[in-house]
């Protein structure tokens, strides 16, 4: 039977979804964060952040947690079970916190097994370490059909510059680096060429942006080190800037440097 529950909202049977993220997502819509605007300022708060690169990581790890592309790790994760009002409800912490521990491949305190089962276990239970086995090994080998065997062989990328995105970019007048990436595909085909990628790169009036050639960069959606086709800036005139650079928030602070001329 439904009943009223402390947000003032007919409860679900919440043991239905099977996958933390889709409960994750389906309890933010439930208490009216159909986007993450609210919940990444509320996030940040809690985090003790109040920065505009802070709201942007908190939104952009939202999106990623209610995809299923990321599991927060567990600080973050007591936050979201406040914030969301969890406890409010013990059927479904119980049911949130299970699918969580098991979204991290690790059990939760208090959700250990009974000692009876310990004790005893099934002949079914008995088997699954060989049956975990041979999954495993049949997981491995459909991988390594899929990619060729490349990710046996050395890196063909290894002596491309690595690159990092960071937030805030600080640079002097006359400095060039390579602060961002565009990535194709996660294994590394599909490499965007500088036309495809100069679209969603914006006008700058401290400086100028380029093609910055083939570099590496870690992507947290492929979770590995990828090629990429590098954003160069050239920094011209001292000043703070705000944009967004490939989709991605950036502020670049740019500095005197005496006695640097740009050609």
């Amino acid at each position: 039977m439904t009943t009223q529950g402390a947000w003032g909202v007919l409860e679900q049977d919440w043991t239905r979804f099977d996958r933390w993220h889709r409960l994750l997502d389906e309890l933010c819509n439930h208490r009216g964060h159909i986007d993450n605007a609210v919940l990444a300022s509320q996030l940040c708060r809690r985090q003790g952040r109040n920065g505009r690169e802070d709201f942007n990581a908190a939104d952009k790890s939202l999106r990623n947690w209610r995809l299923g592309r990321h599991i927060p790790l567990r600080r973050n994760f007591m936050l979201m079970s406040e914030l969301l009002g969890v406890e409010d409800d013990p059927e479904l912490a119980r049911h949130w916190n299970r699918l969580y521990a098991a979204a991290r491949g690790s059990p939760m305190p208090g959700n250990e097994p009974a000692a009876a089962d310990a004790t005893a276990p099934s002949s079914s239970a008995r088997l699954a370490p060989r049956g975990f086995l041979w999954a495993g090994a049949a997981a491995l080998a459909a991988l390594l059909a899929a990619t060729g065997f490349r990710w046996l062989l050395v890196d063909p990328h290894g002596n491309l510059p690595m690159i990092g995105y960071d937030a805030r970019v600080e640079m002097r007048v006359g400095e060039s680096r390579l602060i961002h990436g565009d990535r194709g595909k996660c294994d590394g085909t599909m490499l965007p060429d500088w036309n495809n990628t100069s679209p969603r790169v914006p006008e700058s009036r401290l400086g100028s942006f380029s093609d910055g050639g083939l570099a590496r960069k870690m992507s947290n959606y492929c979770n590995a080190v990828v090629p990429v086709r590098a954003v160069k800036f050239t920094a011209r005139e001292a000043g703070t800037e705000e944009m967004r650079l490939l989709d991605d928030f950036i502020k670049i602070v740019v500095r005197e440097n005496s006695g640097t001329k740009i050609e």
